[in-house]
């Protein structure tokens, strides 16, 4: 445990020189100065060695959302001390720092760090965004979704309108780090990260996840210029290509996928047969509105294709890169457009969306509740 300790610790404490006493502390965690946490994260620790007595202070008298199990404690001893943080619906990041000093040697043994929380969740909406229950829309499609005491989803039900039902059920182990997710093709699992996302699950017959590679005339492009979305089954293979155009992808930053390529593949054959897959390509270059995306759990913008074309993890914004800030005003692919209202509610969630297809001569209202 000692060895591991000196090996994993970037931050350690400050020591005086001029009396070789006993004093000091190494870190296991936090490994860095400054720790980045979600909205809605709600748990960490902390693991130090003591050589001496030690104090814990706080440096930020706004930071009462941060609570730390132990504040004091002897020294020639081992500590991992369970940190416990507040919900984030401030609107605004907020940052606290800690500092932790031998209570015989203040001024020679000590060391300081911080969390920062962001303004938005694991899946990009806002801290106090409103958690959508339901989605009706007038073409008889019906969502239902309920959610954890940390906002997470926990179970999405879709209903068609011949009254077919998809069901998905999220488990989150917060001791393993694992996200579990049961789809109508089987279970899919992934590591997860601090915002309870994770890049890539995998099952026995699925997989789901970003891609970051995109080529463009057989040039790679990066993450932050492009990315895939890929979910593929051997029933069927979803692709959606987000162009971002460099933008910065980072926690509450606010970012717009320039365009969009759709790409549904069913009847795949199995590997080696020479049956070709029927399949639809579409391609999209998207406008935006002034109305923000994240003042509701879900994406918006990933109804504007209709539902029997709206992949359910997306709409969860179960992986948060594939959800623009903004909402969708106009989709154009070619001569035909699909153009995009809202009606908002006072907290800015989105109320109503109509959805209005020029190829199709449609126009599907959407309703949501919270």
């Amino acid at each position: 445990m000692l060895a591991a300790l000196a090996v994993a610790a970037q931050l350690t404490a400050c020591l005086g020189n001029d009396d070789p006493h006993n004093s000091g502390f190494t870190f296991v965690k936090p490994t860095n100065v400054r720790t980045y946490i979600y909205a809605n994260t709600t748990s960490d620790s902390l693991i130090m060695l003591s050589l001496g007595p030690w104090q814990i202070s706080s440096d930020t008298p706004e930071a009462q959302w941060v609570t730390i199990e132990q504040m004091k404690g002897i020294g020639n001893a081992i500590y991992a001390l369970g940190v416990e943080f507040e919900p984030n619906t401030t609107g605004k990041a907020r940052l606290a720092q800690f500092t932790v000093r031998d209570t015989e040697y203040p001024n020679d043994a000590y060391a300081s760090w911080q969390y920062l929380q962001h303004a938005t969740r694991g899946d990009g909406s806002m801290g106090a965004a409103a958690l959508v229950k339901s989605i009706k829309s007038s073409d008889q499609w019906e969502v239902g979704i309920s959610y954890d005491t940390k906002s997470r989803p926990m179970q999405l039900v879709v209903r068609s309108p011949e009254g077919s039902r998809e069901e998905y059920r999220m488990e989150y182990s917060e001791t393993s780090s694992l996200l579990s997710i049961r789809t109508p093709d089987g279970t899919v699992t992934g590591t997860m990260d601090n915002g309870y996302q994770s890049e890539r699950l995998v099952g026995s017959g699925d997989t789901i996840g970003y891609t970051p590679q995109y080529y463009s005339n057989g040039v790679q492009m990066s993450v932050s210029a492009a990315f895939n979305y890929v979910s593929s089954s051997y029933k069927r293979k979803l692709a959606y290509a987000y162009l971002i155009g460099g933008k910065d992808l980072s926690p509450d930053s606010l970012h717009t996928a320039d365009s969009l390529v759709y790409l549904c593949r069913w009847n795949v054959p199995p590997a080696g047969s020479t049956t070709v897959p029927e399949q639809t390509v579409e391609r999209y270059k998207l406008e935006y509105s002034q109305t923000d995306n994240r003042y509701q759990s879900v994406d918006v913008n990933q109804l504007f294709l209709g539902m029997e074309n709206c992949e359910p993890l997306q709409l969860l914004s179960m992986f948060r890169l594939c959800r623009s800030t903004s909402i969708v005003k106009r989709a154009t692919s070619g001569s035909a457009a699909i153009d995009v209202t809202t009606e908002l509610n006072a907290d800015r969630s989105v109320k109503r969306m109509v959805v209005k297809d020029s190829r199709k001569g449609t126009e599907i209202t959407y309703d949501f509740e919270y």
